[in-house]
């Protein structure tokens, strides 16, 4: 039986909580392995971020020299494993063994990726939902956001498929 691809779900309403104001959220959710089911969000959040598609690392390196002229942090996906407080080069905000929850603040915007891992349950089997939420600053947050956009709703599911496999 194929197992199905990361979809996009509902935003988890209290996630936005975290950021009032937030212009952006959404939320993309994959069925986990046996396997998986039992490992804790934080080792689902570092596999996810060590299996990164060569084809996303080639787009965030062309985002960084994009970007750099306007002064804003570069992104790695990079893991290295003796930091413990952050992942792949996005600060560790809070952990538990269902949760994750990545992010910071920047000049042009905030933002928050939740990983959660939920339990299967008689009608569903395990599951990985990550969340992104994002409060844009000024014109360069907004016009940023609208150009990262379509790279994001590829780039997230891809990565999601990508633990799968």
């Amino acid at each position: 039986m194929k197992t199905p691809s990361a979809h996009l779900v509902d935003t988890d309403t209290s996630l936005l909580q975290a950021l009032p104001g937030a212009g952006f959220a959404d939320a993309f959710r994959i069925a986990l392995s046996e396997e998986q089911a039992r490992q804790s969000a934080a080792q689902l959040t570092e596999q996810m971020f060590r299996r990164t598609p060569s084809w996303v690392t080639l787009l965030l390196s062309i985002r960084n020299r994009a970007v750099a002229v306007f002064g804003l942090r570069s992104a790695d996906m990079h893991i290295d494993d003796s930091a413990r407080s952050a992942v792949a080069g996005f600060p560790l905000i809070a952990q538990s063994d269902d949760l994750v929850q990545l992010g910071f603040d920047d000049k042009h915007l905030d933002f928050r990726i939740w990983v959660r891992r939920d339990a299967a349950t008689p009608t569903s089997p395990a599951q990985l939902t990550l969340t992104t939420v994002v409060r844009t600053k000024q014109l360069l947050g907004r016009a940023y956001l609208g150009v990262i956009m379509p790279f994001h709703r590829r780039i997230v599911p891809a990565m999601l498929n990508r633990l799968r496999s």
